[in-house]
């Protein structure tokens, strides 16, 4: 008996639903706070109030900022491509060709039967007519094979995957450790924006102020007609600047979303109205330059490219002995309805390959190539390693001495502002020297807001270089 399956049972339509999408895109991102999903944040709440990521210590931390602490959290869980690789490292530990646990090598099974209705003609005299003898005969066996790993061939197989599972972990991490690098860097450059935004407001109402003062003045006469205009240009200059500078907080925030998983949104929401740029903590333990071997992804990812071709190497020096495999066979035969025999055997089963065409000799050459080349990578990826822990420390202190700087050439401009426009009020000077103070001031404290924020950079490129173990939990699928 047949049975036939109609083809339309076994093949349906693919049809993929797209997944949902806002009705119409954000432009006017000055209105209320909206999420993708529906939920509205708090004016100044925390972000991300789902389960945490990470449990150990952590180097955001020392920012004191649970806000950006919830950001970055919710990023390492709902960031797609983070999702994507932390996916992949399971759906790679799951590789049926892998073989894993003792029942692997075992194959059971039931061959192909004996047909039944067999017709047999024979002779029961010498010269007499044949006579035709049917019956049925069916019979039903089970089979089983069990392969021995003297030399070791199938663990080698199991930890060359096992190795190639670990280096997706370590891809996950240094994918992670460089996303909650991008949120921490995107978090200060709001801030800076906001701050600068401040500034600038702050410089248009001083210069609406200042043009006030000198339109009076010329309405008496005291002041010609290009002060004025020459304050009136200020002015304007200035005032321009804050629509652009909201525009790149739009940006920067839709940024941010995007990072943290959701839908990307220009409303300036996430990051707490009340947060300002933060000064630079205490800095971290740097231990010694070998601690990098074991703190940063980098340098575990290269070590797991050198043990892979180590197992590969082995696998390939037991494909040279032979394969082991214990069999055994069991079954039932009728013949008939009364006549029923069993059988059955066991034995052991050899198998020595001996000529390949040289293809496990050539395989043995390529794999010392590439062990050698990828121990000189490992040597190169400690170098990097302490090179840009060097590096962020260079910059770090050059940039702490230029802020200092900074800050004090600030507060010297803003005595030269005052005492320029004293002098002008009094009619002691005329308006050059005021403009270009206000000019200094301002380019000033826009250098130091600026500098502030590359210290700060430097300090996350630090935390960033020296790396951690923290990353190992993001990998981890959620229950």
């Amino acid at each position: 008996m047949t049975l036939v399956v109609p083809a339309c049972a076994l093949v349906r339509p693919v049809n993929v639903t797209p997944p949902p999408a806002p009705p119409a895109f954000v432009a006017a991102f000055e209105a209320g706070p909206s999420r993708a999903d529906g939920a509205v944040n708090a004016p100044g709440s925390a972000p991300g109030s789902v389960e945490r990521a990470t449990h150990s210590a952590v180097w955001w931390s020392a920012f004191a900022d649970p806000a950006l602490d919830g950001a970055i959290q919710e990023a390492l869980r709902n960031n797609y491509f983070i999702r994507d690789v932390r996916t992949l490292i399971y759906e790679n530990m799951l590789d049926p060709a892998t073989p894993r646990g003792w029942w692997w090598p075992l194959q059971v099974g039931i061959p192909a039967t004996t047909p039944a209705n067999v017709q047999h003609i024979v002779t029961a005299v010498a010269g007499s007519k044949p006579t035709a003898l049917t019956y049925n005969a069916a019979n039903i066996d089970l089979t089983a094979s069990y392969q021995l790993d003297l030399w070791g061939h199938l663990d080698a197989q199991r930890r060359v995957a096992d190795d190639l599972v670990e280096q997706q972990r370590e891809n996950t991490e240094v994918a992670s450790q460089n996303l909650a690098e991008q949120v921490s860097q995107l978090w200060f450059d709001i801030l800076v924006q906001r701050t600068l935004k401040d500034l600038t407001e702050g410089e248009v109402r001083y210069n609406q102020e200042l043009f006030d003062l000198i339109k009076a003045r010329f309405e008496q006469h005291l002041t010609p007609r290009l002060v004025v205009l020459q304050q009136e240009q200020q002015l304007l200059n200035i005032r321009s600047q804050v629509p652009l500078i909201t525009a790149r907080i739009a940006i920067l925030n839709s940024q941010l979303t995007a990072l943290l998983g959701r839908m990307p949104n220009p409303r300036d929401e996430l990051v707490p109205a009340d947060r300002r740029l933060p000064d630079l903590p205490s800095a971290p333990g740097l231990g010694a330059p070998g601690d990098l071997s074991e703190t940063t992804a980098e340098m575990r990812l290269a070590r797991l490219r050198v043990t892979e071709i180590e197992n590969r190497k082995n696998e390939n020096l037991s494909s040279w002995l032979p394969t082991i495999e214990l069999l055994g066979s069991a079954g039932i035969v009728s013949f008939g309805s009364s006549e029923t025999f069993t059988e059955g055997f066991a034995g052991v089963r050899l198998t020595w390959p001996l000529f390949d065409g040289a293809r496990r000799i050539t395989e043995a050459k390529q794999l010392e190539l590439t062990l050698k080349r990828r121990k000189w990578q490992y040597e190169l990826a400690l170098k990097t390693a302490i090179g840009r822990v060097q590096d962020a420390l260079l910059q770090e202190a050059n940039q702490a001495e230029s802020l200092r700087s900074l800050r004090a050439q600030a507060v010297l401009g803003r005595q030269v502002l005052e005492e320029a426009r004293r002098l002008f009020e009094q009619g002691q000077s005329d308006y050059l020297p005021v403009l270009t103070a206000l000019a200094s001031l301002a380019s000033l404290e826009r250098a130091g807001l600026l500098a502030q924020r590359l210290l700060l950079s430097y300090r996350v490129q630090l935390y960033r270089a020296l790396g951690g173990t923290w990353s190992y939990e993001v990998t981890k699928l959620p229950n």
